[in-house]
């Protein structure tokens, strides 16, 4: 039973209080009924609103209340709007953002929809944002070219920033907050491309109405087999199953980024730019980059052992074990494994070095009694250079941070306020 009562005694005055649970959570609000002794000279416990929680991280709070993800971390569970991993391990991307977007797994005929909508919207980026990537230096670091090209792209839709057309637009037309949210990932899609394309100064492709959507960024991004001029379909598999993994992680910090940001009645361009620029550090997606650059300076296989006990010494950090919040093994390990394995067919140095490592602290005991597991860390494997890998990893998770945008945005009344529940 998720509801009920907490009966909490506080020891300095001796009073009593009930505390009303709902969906296994306390509204922290109710705990400013906790008042320390009003002789008390210590100043922390003269605050205006009573007894505080002091959660640093949000390791245990929940800020959101959300419907779209679920995950038990005791026993390794992920669920996407009560469907598994393994039930979704074949959809494409169009049928898992209409599933995470709008709460229903969609038919043929409406994935197909959502498909060329996509497509359109594509075509439809004005072309001053590739302009403004291509007019910055090429040797920019992605992060800086990516948001650049993002407040590129909300500079020539001034009608979507509610601050300079209506303050409300989005919680009252509902159908105006759906066709922001695909042309924000549609318009994620070509600018992803464009930076990639003009770091390597490769030709720009552009969009085609014939592709899917993940087909259209391998497209723009360069990522062509010459011997067909197309993208490599064993790569789009691979980088489409990771996506099916990574589309969603409840409030990981992407997300929350992106509602704090929302919580001010914010456009989703606005609060995706808040996503990006937070993915990009090396504790979030950017531990994937800092997984790679390690890897290399491993140098071989035969390395290992002698890495390893740097990383024990405190001489190295090893990234891409251990998980903030998966006590039992991250659910999308097992599933990334068998993504590898269909890479094979392309040369990866690293993974060899990768798999020596897991191999050496899998046996070693100062990981197992850690509790340290893999987490993905060949999670951008596809073809991507180690720079842009966050970059490619937020057009799976910009997935989940619209379908929250969307969700926020639905419940939000015009304080800006929201419900509790259990959102991690």
């Amino acid at each position: 039973m998720s509801t009920g009562t907490l009966f909490i005694r506080d020891s300095r005055t001796n009073l009593n209080y009930e505390i009303p649970l709902y969906r296994n959570a306390v509204r922290a609000t109710d705990l400013q009924r906790i008042r320390a002794p009003s002789l008390n000279s210590d100043r922390a416990d003269q605050v205006a609103h009573g007894l505080r929680v002091h959660d640093p991280g949000l390791q245990n709070t929940a800020v959101t209340q959300s419907a779209i993800s679920f995950s038990d971390h005791e026993h390794g569970l992920l669920l996407y709007r009560g469907y598994t991993l393994d039930q979704l391990w074949g959809s494409e991307f169009e049928e898992m953002f209409y599933l995470l977007l709008w709460g229903k797994y969609p038919s043929k005929d409406e994935s197909e929809e959502l498909r060329q909508r996509l497509a359109r919207y594509m075509q439809d980026v004005p072309d001053i944002v590739r302009q403004t990537i291509c007019n910055l230096p090429k040797s920019t670091s992605p992060l800086p070219l990516i948001t650049a090209g993002l407040s590129a792209y909300l500079a020539c839709i001034p009608d979507a920033i509610p601050a300079t057309s209506n303050a409300t637009m989005y919680q009252t037309d509902i159908k105006a907050a759906d066709e922001i949210i695909l042309q924000t990932v549609a318009a994620y899609a070509v600018i992803f491309g464009t930076v990639r394309s003009h770091r390597l100064g490769i030709p720009w492709r552009s969009p085609s109405l014939g592709q899917t959507y993940y087909e259209n960024l391998f497209t723009m991004s360069g990522l062509i087999n010459p011997a067909t001029n197309h993208p490599d379909p064993i790569r789009i598999s691979c980088f489409r199953r990771f996506g099916n993994l990574n589309a969603e992680h409840g409030m990981a910090l992407t997300v929350f980024s992106a509602l704090v940001t929302a919580s001010s009645l914010t456009d989703p361009v606005s609060c995706l730019i808040s996503a990006v620029t937070a993915a990009h550090g090396p504790l979030h997606f950017g531990a994937t980059e800092s997984a790679q650059r390690a890897l290399q300076a491993v140098g071989k296989p035969k390395n290992a052992p002698a890495f390893i006990d740097e990383v024990k010494s405190g001489k190295r950090k090893l990234f891409g074990y251990g998980h903030r919040t998966y006590k039992a093994m991250d659910p999308r390990v097992r599933p990334i494994q068998t993504i590898l394995r269909d890479l094979r067919h392309v040369h990866q140095p690293l993974l060899e070095i990768a798999e020596a490592i897991e191999e050496v602290a899998g046996k070693d005991e100062y990981f197992r009694a850690r509790g340290c597991t893999r987490t993905p860390i060949f999670t951008g494997t596809s073809g991507f250079e180690p720079d842009i890998i966050p970059g490619a990893m937020l057009a799976h998770r910009i997935m989940g941070i619209m379908a929250h945008w969307r969700e926020y945005t639905g419940k939000v009344n015009i304080q800006g306020l929201v419900g509790y529940t259990d959102g991690k």
